[in-house]
Parts: structure tokens; C-alpha cells; sequence
């Protein structure tokens, strides 16, 4: 198995989690990397992702692994025919090759960090009054829609591992947990964050992912790659 790091950045990050799927389906097909596929009636090939972002959101830190058809390719040259063949936005950064079973990456993943970067002229006193609000409340009750349509009330603060706001970059800095047993979407933090400073729910934000790992009990974190 190979796993592969790659960047989601500017207007791909509009596209869908499925259309993503497919998309790196075609990239690999135009830069000559033969996928191993499932038997059936179905055949699909032998890829998974880490945990899915959502649309809109920009990513440094996407993973998939892959089953190769022939896996003695060098790491260099899938990197760079990937780059070759992918789409505006689309960047390939590294690759590793594992021999035994590893753990998946839905399960592995723990925690991400996210930067949420705002329109300028708002007034950043609010917003900053607002993150100490958060950072010295006990808890934070909220609530989410189940898929079945229930309201699941839960306390946010317990998915809050750090926030904090950079003046000299006009950027919201978080990390959230994002396993799959225990997820804050950050649009849910970033909606409260504005409604406790005040401010419309469109205001402008870019939403960017920047680091995404495996936290343990004790603290010590582990990277996919």
C-alpha cells in the first residue's frame, strides 16, 4: 500500500468529497498509474481517504491510499507523474510505502487544525473578546441535527483543543477533534465564534486546514506520514 499526502487548495476546494474520489480516478488513469481493483460485479478500486472535507474548505494535509497494480514504482516518480497529470489546485507533496497492514486513516486521524482567515475591515476586538469567552468558559453547550433529524445536544468546549487569534495575520487559529468517533465540524465553531462577536453568518472567511494527526492519551502525536 502506498499512501500519498496531497494539497486541496483554491476553487477545487468547491468540489464534492465524491467528486474528489472520482477525480483522483482520472488523474491517475492520465498519469499511467495502474489502480489494483475490487472483483465483482462492481469493480472499484482499491483506494481510501482520510476523513472527508467539507465543500469550500481548503486542505495542506489530504491523504489517500493506494493499491498499486505494480508497486515497485519509485516514490519520486509517482509524485511527479501525479503533478503531471493533475488539476489546478491539485498538488501531490509526498509518499511512503508501507509493507505490513497500517491502521486507516478514518480510524487514525484524532484531531486537525484549522485556520479560519476574515474579511478585513471586520472588527477583529470582537472577535478576539470572543475567543477569550470561549477559551475561559467551562463548557460550551450546543447542538447538531442527527441524520435522522433529531437535535443531539453536545458541549463543543470537550472538541476544543486550542484557539487562538493571530493579530498580525487576521487569522482564527484552532484545533478540533475530527475522529471518527468524536468530530466538531468547523463551521460549527467558526458560527459561534461569529455569533458571540456579533457578526453575520456570511461573513467572508477562508477555511483551511493545516495539519491533521493522531493524538494518543498521553498527548504524543503521530503523523500519517
Amino acid at each position: 500500500m502506498i499512501r500519498v499526502q496531497y494539497q486541496k487548495l483554491g476553487d477545487i476546494s468547491y468540489i464534492s468529497h465524491l467528486d474528489i474520489v472520482k477525480l483522483m480516478e482520472r488523474i491517475s488513469r492520465r498519469a499511467g498509474i495502474k489502480l489494483s481493483y475490487s472483483q465483482g460485479f462492481s469493480p472499484h478500486p482499491k483506494t481510501s481517504f482520510s476523513p472527508a472535507l467539507s465543500v469550500g474548505m481548503q486542505s495542506y494535509c489530504e491523504y489517500i491510499d493506494l493499491e498499486l497494480e505494480d508497486e515497485s514504482i519509485s516514490l519520486d516518480e509517482l509524485i511527479e507523474r501525479y503533478n503531471t497529470a493533475s488539476v489546478e489546485g491539485i498538488i501531490f507533496t509526498k509518499a511512503k510505502k508501507f509493507e505490513d497492514k497500517t491502521e486507516a486513516l478514518m480510524s487514525f486521524i484524532t484531531h486537525s487544525k484549522f485556520e479560519f482567515e476574515i474579511d478585513d475591515e471586520i472588527n477583529f476586538g470582537s472577535i478576539m473578546n470572543a475567543i477569550d469567552t470561549i477559551n475561559s468558559s467551562k463548557t460550551i453547550m450546543f447542538s447538531r441535527i442527527s441524520k435522522s433529524g433529531n437535535e443531539i445536544p453536545y458541549d463543543m468546549k470537550e472538541y476544543i483543543e486550542e484557539l487562538s487569534y493571530d493579530e498580525e495575520k487576521n487569522i482564527i487559529k484552532s484545533t478540533i477533534c475530527t475522529s471518527s468517533a468524536k468530530t466538531l465540524n468547523p463551521r460549527a465553531l467558526l458560527s459561534y465564534i461569529l455569533t458571540q462577536s456579533g457578526l453575520e453568518q456570511d461573513t467572508f472567511t477562508i477555511i483551511t486546514k493545516t495539519d491533521t494527526y493522531n493524538m494518543n492519551e498521553n498527548g504524543e502525536i503521530t503523523r500519517a506520514l
